[in-house]
């Protein structure tokens, strides 16, 4: 029985070291990369970028002259039309014709020079706007990343901290039995194990909570385990020179794919206008077609029928013209639609100005959180070595019998305390300077 218990014992130990040693270790670039090419949010970015990219080129296209060509092909019985003599007659007759025609626009009031105009800037908002999506999904797959990050650490600390008190109860209950420790310490010191195995346990929720955030943001299937890279957690905080808010401002505002999306559909507003305006003027187009045919009813002085050849080249028709085009009147339809276009102009200019200002307000707040990260990083750091230092020394206090269980847990639930703000300073330093990297120009992830 022993041995079976054993051995069941070490299976389960081999399954789970086997699946720890499977499951791949996956860095902060690794998760965005996956995410980035696994979410159908960006998929169909993609496609409305090729959608609007083959818009852009149907305009182009449309300068060139339109083509067409046709065959048609008959017997008439009865009473009929002679294609000949455009009289009636009641022979029946076969007859075959052909055509080519062609037609271009030489003037439309410049609406096609300015509908490619118009695809143009909206292929480069579909661009932008793609890119702007991409960078998202990278922050919120950073964020979530180090939202694990911090819980794991958070349960290695809650773990130390749950092992020092389950080694000072072992002592206080020497201490209670030799006579040296009153009860009451004794149960000081089990509530406060208590509710450090509940503060193990609630990291560990949040920790789960935090990975199903991660997955989720990087699409990942269920069935797929991953493990992040431990030399993350280790990544250490350099203080570098930083530019200042206007000059941050300045350089992101000039690649910035919001703004830029926001700009070419505020471009491609305004060259809707003049598309609109088009309507107001006069159209020519060119026309041109040739046309010939065979007919039964075609014969010669011999009532022969003339032959196919002769009558497709003699049948032969050309023709070349052109066509004018004036708006009179069209119950003012293109007048509001002109109307229409300036106030969605206005409006497109409008969310542009928003945009500016929004992203100023962000990279303000970016910046100021990067600074006040970096004091509060430093003062914690001579915090958490005071803190250590007093802790140790309450623990000799306490083991002495100088001090109760009371002082000792009051020193070491404060260590505690700014062992984990440390790591929440510490993370939020990294990810608010990858942020100022990204504002000028390093995508951290590519």
């Amino acid at each position: 029985m022993f041995f079976r218990i054993a051995f069941i014992l070490f299976s389960l130990l081999l399954s789970g070291l086997l699946q720890t040693f499977g499951a791949e270790k996956w860095t902060l670039k690794d998760c965005i990369t996956y995410a980035i090419k696994n979410n159908p949010t960006l998929h169909n970015d993609r496609l409305n970028e090729k959608i609007a990219e083959m818009n852009f080129r149907e305009s182009k296209w449309d300068l060139l002259p339109g083509v067409g060509g046709g065959a048609d092909a008959g017997y008439n019985f009865g009473r009929s039309v002679d294609p000949n003599t455009n009289g009636i007659i009641n022979t029946s007759f076969f007859n075959n014709s052909y055509y080519l025609s062609a037609s271009v626009n030489l003037f439309r009031g410049f609406m096609q020079q300015n509908q490619i105009q118009y695809q143009k800037y909206r292929k480069e908002a579909a661009t932008g706007l793609s890119e702007n999506d991409r960078d998202d999904l990278a922050f919120q797959v950073m964020t979530a990343y180090y939202y694990v990050v911090y819980y794991q650490e958070m349960v290695k600390i809650a773990e130390q901290q749950k092992s020092i008190s389950g080694m000072n109860l072992k002592k206080t209950e020497v201490l209670v039995t030799t006579g040296l420790k009153a009860p009451a310490d004794l149960l000081e010191v089990k509530a406060n194990y208590e509710k450090e195995e509940l503060f193990c346990i609630q990291t560990s929720n949040a920790l789960e909570t935090n990975w199903i955030a991660l997955r989720k943001a990087m699409n990942l299937p269920v069935s797929q385990e991953i493990l992040l890279d431990e030399t993350q957690d280790s990544e250490q905080v350099v203080a570098t020179l930083l530019p200042t808010v206007p000059e941050l401002f300045e350089r992101f505002s000039t690649w910035s794919p919001t703004l830029k999306s926001l700009e070419s559909d505020w471009k491609a507003s305004r060259k809707n206008v003049q598309v609109q305006r088009g309507g107001f003027f006069p159209s020519i187009q060119l026309q041109a077609s040739y046309n010939t045919g065979f007919y039964e009813t075609n014969r010669d002085n011999n009532d022969q029928i003339i032959s196919f050849n002769d009558q497709i080249h003699n049948n032969r028709r050309q023709f070349l013209g052109a066509s004018l085009t004036i708006p009179i009147f069209s119950r003012n339809a293109v007048r509001f639609g002109v109307g229409r276009s300036k106030m969605a102009a206005e409006q497109a200019q409008t969310r542009y100005e928003m945009g500016k200002q929004t992203l100023l307000y962000q990279v303000e707040g970016n910046y100021n959180d990067l600074v006040a990260s970096r004091k509060e990083l430093e003062q914690m750091q001579k915090q958490i070595q005071a803190d250590t230092l007093s802790y140790q020394a309450a623990q000799k206090k306490y083991d002495q019998g100088m001090i109760n269980v009371v002082e000792l847990y009051t020193s070491k639930n404060r260590l505690a305390n700014t062992a984990g703000q440390l790591l929440r300073t510490r993370l939020t330093c990294i990810l608010k300077q990858k942020i100022i990297d990204f504002y000028q120009g390093r995508r951290f992830w590519e």
